[in-house]
This record gives structure tokens, C-alpha cells and sequence, in this order.
């Protein structure tokens, strides 16, 4: 079990689902909850690669500066996570995306999409988020979900893990497209294992 967004696993294959993924279990239990501060939320784009350090940085000042600031920062990512998971939810379950949901990412994409700003890179020019205020974070990971969103019809399926308390939300990159785990190596094992167990009490 993790114990932060330090050391939890990135299984998600996309940045909007490992945001869904900082609830540790969601099947059979809830929580713990890796999301605790605005720090974590920090931590979590680090590691996935979305914030330069200087942006990091520059983003821990203010929030040690505004604490008040960061706590709002931190529920609105808190709340952003709960519809994207409940909109990934539902296309797992062949449903209609839930209309609330979708305006609240839209309303976080779109003011994110506002301050975006061509930013040279390696390869030539993306678009970046200049990252000058807390609230922008939880937009990042709201123009990651409605990205995936668009991209629903030229992608490979979410899927959510059937594993026992797990329940985290994955790209299905499997060839038969009937990938039932987020990790065949925690969440595989463990249900090999409960057949395994079951088969020899029957024996």
C-alpha cells in the first residue's frame, strides 16, 4: 500500500487517471487518500513530468507563502479528481459521461487553455502553462482529462482494475483489449494467488 504521492505506483498511463489514482483503494474500501496537501499534489507532477523544477519551485513559495491559497488550490484538485474518476467510471460501464462532471472539467481546461503561452522545448514549440498561481495545476490535469476525452474514438480503452481494493483507472494497452488489472505484478498476483488458494480449499 502507498503511503504518498512519492512512492505511489504510476499505472494510470495517463496523467488525468494517475490523478484519479492518488485514492489508494476505491474497490471494496476508500482511501486512504494520498492527496493530503498541496505538496503532494506538487510531488505528483514532478514525478509524472508535467512542471519544470523552477515552476516547482516557484509554486512551493507561494503556497508556504498562502496557505490559505493552497488549501483552495488543493480542494479544487481534490473535486477535479472525483469527476474525472466518475467520468472515466461510466465509460468503463459503456454510460453517458455525467453532465456536471464534464462542465467542471471544461470550466478548469478552459481557464487553463486561457494562460497557455508557446514555449519553445527540444523538438520546437508546445503549449505550457506559465504556472504563476495554485490554481493552475488543477487546470493542467483538467486539460489532460479533456484531452482524453476528445481523444475517446483514437484511443485504447480505460479500464478499471478488478482487483480486491484497488479499483484504479488505466489505458487498456493489452492486444486483446481485456486487460482486467492495473498492475499484472501487485493486482494480478494477488488475484492468482485468491484462485490459487480457493481451487485448493475445494480440493
Amino acid at each position: 500500500m502507498a503511503n504518498s504521492t512519492a512512492d505511489m505506483r504510476l499505472s494510470g498511463g495517463h496523467p488525468a487517471l494517475d490523478l484519479v489514482n492518488t485514492v489508494d483503494s476505491r474497490r471494496g474500501r476508500w482511501g486512504p487518500d494520498l492527496l493530503r496537501s498541496f505538496e503532494d499534489l506538487l510531488i505528483l507532477t514532478d514525478r509524472l513530468g508535467l512542471v519544470d523544477r523552477q515552476a516547482t519551485a516557484r509554486l512551493r513559495r507561494q503556497a508556504e507563502h498562502d496557505p490559505h491559497e493552497a488549501a483552495a488550490a488543493l480542494a479544487a484538485a481534490l473535486e477535479l479528481r472525483e469527476s474525472i474518476y466518475r467520468l472515466f467510471l461510466s465509460e468503463n460501464a459503456g454510460e453517458a459521461y455525467p453532465i456536471a462532471d464534464l462542465r467542471l472539467v471544461e470550466d478548469h481546461a478552459r481557464r487553463g487553455r486561457a494562460r497557455q503561452v508557446l514555449t519553445r522545448n527540444e523538438t520546437g514549440y508546445i503549449w505550457m502553462l506559465p504556472f504563476d498561481n495554485l490554481p493552475q495545476l488543477a487546470q493542467l490535469f483538467a486539460v489532460y482529462a479533456g484531452d482524453l476525452l476528445t481523444a475517446r474514438h483514437r484511443r485504447r480503452a480505460v479500464r478499471e482494475c478488478t482487483g480486491d481494493n484497488c479499483g484504479w483507472l488505466f489505458i487498456d494497452h493489452s492486444k486483446s483489449g481485456r486487460r482486467r488489472w492495473c498492475s499484472d505484478a501487485t493486482c494480478g498476483s494477488l488475484a492468482r494467488v485468491k484462485r490459487f488458494r480457493s481451487r485448493m480449499k475445494v480440493n
